[in-house]
């Protein structure tokens, strides 16, 4: 419920603190004293648009500040965790400036004034008597149909099955179109595939083919330097004949000192053996180097080979074997697409049947609702002075689907015998307009999820017993929800649990200042709801009236 109003600076209002009660709350007072600034204040604060005349004469800034008090679990707590902010007691503030700009807070953080006002449309619901907004827009008709009707997690079911139909519609002609691309690029396809595999590029081909073209580059001074080595070891004079020649040497004195010579000569048999197999090495690997059938042009050939490849498919040489892959990849899927498109299809298929048994059976219950709500409405009008219009809720069922499946739905009025049956919003009167809506809103107040409903003079031009009757369920209303109602009517005014009386004065600086004033006294209630039926001039009479109306309360 709303808890507390503070209003500054807001055209006739200079400062105003209001402590909320729950129940039903009537608002009175002269014409023109300031009761609609109250509700245009709160409508401040919830989100309404900002403008400058709103702003009291010489004032910088106009403030409005409405408190309320929900229930843990209430739906704008769920909103306000999607945008970081913390729930509890709930605080909306709304200011305005002389240049018309606004800025929106809630518990203190500021917000967009877009997320201000879908929040105020979850707490409180405004009806003035030529408002076309809330159970007056047709787009709204079907969540009130299905709130009465208790079916949000059939329709919650309805959405999730058309989400996944969608998806899977999504699906299949995402891939049809694929497919139908991928056709056209076959040819293509199948040519680069047949190059590719001539080609047959391998993951780090390009790095061995570089390493290898640097030692072909290397070839000749490597032979060269192996020639050279093995000529120094093995020609006439070269390190082996020497050691030859030094063995030789000794072998003629080896009779003369066999135990210094002979030791000798076998470490000089063992290096030149050792020398031998060195050379031996040096002439087999000169001889293999010489002997590989690859060259320099050939690596050279290959490298640029696949380097053009890889400028054609506008990727790395590396990526060529990953390339011909996902190519062959898309080829396959080409020649597998009636595999694929047969369990897509089988999909759709089975996500529209889901959602079709789904939504007609919602429409089923929304038609046997419909016939409910028609009647609990029904019901309300005679007293209404409405005995002879005739309401319906109008369920027709389309042929395209949608994500609340199949159903528009729409609030139907026929005012008198004999007249055409149209909209609620378009057939009906002002006055007929504001009783047909108080009958809906007390039958769908047991349902509604809004904790706060606000009537902007409903009863204007009734009396009698219709105003009593208007009266009464306003209070019933309040059972369910806290009411504030702006009257005129003395017997709307006589059933309130509260009452406040709104006047305007003229003040020393020259401006008119309007306040509100909580009336506790039972006498003094009797006095406003006397003066409410006489007008300024309090008679025994008028003190009776309002006397009958209280008990009558």
């Amino acid at each position: 419920m709303l808890t507390h109003l503070t209003i500054s600076n807001i055209v006739l209002i200079k400062s105003l603190s209001l402590t909320m009660a729950g129940g039903l709350t009537a608002l009175t007072g002269e014409t023109g004293a300031g009761k609609s600034i109250l509700l245009d204040s709160l409508g401040l604060a919830l989100g309404a648009r900002a403008e400058s005349g709103l702003l009291r004469k010489g004032a910088d800034q106009g403030i409005v500040t409405a408190a309320f008090d929900l229930p843990y679990n209430h739906h704008v707590f769920q909103i306000l965790k999607g945008h970081d902010i913390e729930g509890g007691d709930l605080i909306l503030r709304r200011s305005v400036t002389s240049d018309g700009r606004s800025k929106a807070f809630i518990n203190d953080r500021p917000v967009s004034v877009a997320l201000l006002k879908e929040i105020g449309e979850h707490l409180v619901d405004i009806h003035g008597q030529f408002e076309t907004h809330g159970l007056m827009d047709s787009k709204q008709h079907g969540d009130l149909l299905d709130e009465f009707g208790g079916l949000k997690s059939d329709v919650s079911r309805v959405k999730a099955a058309w989400k996944k139909w969608r998806a899977a519609k999504k699906a299949l002609s995402d891939h049809i179109a694929a497919m139908e691309k991928a056709k056209e690029d076959e040819e293509y396809l199948t040519a680069c595939v047949e190059e590719l595999r001539i080609i047959n590029p391998q993951k780090g081909e390009e790095d061995d083919l570089l390493i290898k073209r640097q030692a072909l580059q290397n070839k000749e001074s490597i032979l060269q330097g192996l020639n050279e080595a093995h000529a120094s070891l093995e020609k006439d004079k070269g390190a082996n004949d020497w050691l030859y020649r030094a063995i030789h040497a000794l072998e003629k004195m080896a009779d003369k000192s066999e135990d210094t010579v002979d030791p000798l000569i076998k470490r000089l048999d063992e290096n030149l053996s050792s020398l031998r197999d060195v050379a031996a090495d040096i002439e087999l690997t000169a001889y293999n180097l010489s002997a590989e059938d690859e060259n320099l042009e050939c690596v050279d050939d290959r490298i640029h080979e696949l380097r053009a490849a890889a400028r054609k498919h506008n990727c790395l040489v590396d990526q060529l074997p990953e390339f011909l892959e996902n190519m062959c990849a898309e080829l396959q899927g080409i020649h597998d697409d009636d595999k694929q498109l047969g369990v897509l299809q089988a999909a759709v298929k089975e996500t529209s049947g889901v959602y079709e048994n789904l939504a007609i059976a919602l429409s089923d219950k929304r038609m046997g609702c419909a016939g409910k709500l028609s009647n609990s409405v029904q019901v309300e009008l005679p007293d209404l002075k409405l005995g002879n219009a005739v309401f319906r809720v109008a369920v027709d069922r389309r042929e395209t689907p949608s994500d609340t499946g199949y159903d528009d739905i729409k609030f139907l009025i026929k005012t008198n015998a004999g007249s055409p049956e149209g909209e609620l919003g378009k057939i009906a009167s002002g006055g007929e307009l504001s009783r047909i809506m108080l009958a809906l809103k007390v039958v769908l107040s047991n349902t509604s999820p809004v904790p706060v409903m606000v009537f902007d003079e409903v009863d204007s031009g009734i009396g009698g017993a219709t105003a009593d009757a208007v009266g009464e369920r306003l209070l019933r209303m309040a059972d369910q929800s806290q009411i504030l109602v702006v009257t005129h009517s003395p017997q709307v005014a006589a059933k309130a649990n509260n009452h406040w009386v709104v006047s305007k004065a003229d003040q020393d600086d020259g401006l008119t200042e309007t306040t509100v004033t909580a009336i506790i006294d039972e006498d003094e209630r009797v006095d406003e709801i006397a003066r409410m039926v006489a007008g300024a001039n309090l008679t025994d009479e008028a003190r009776a009236a309002a006397k009958v109306l209280r008990n009558a309360a």
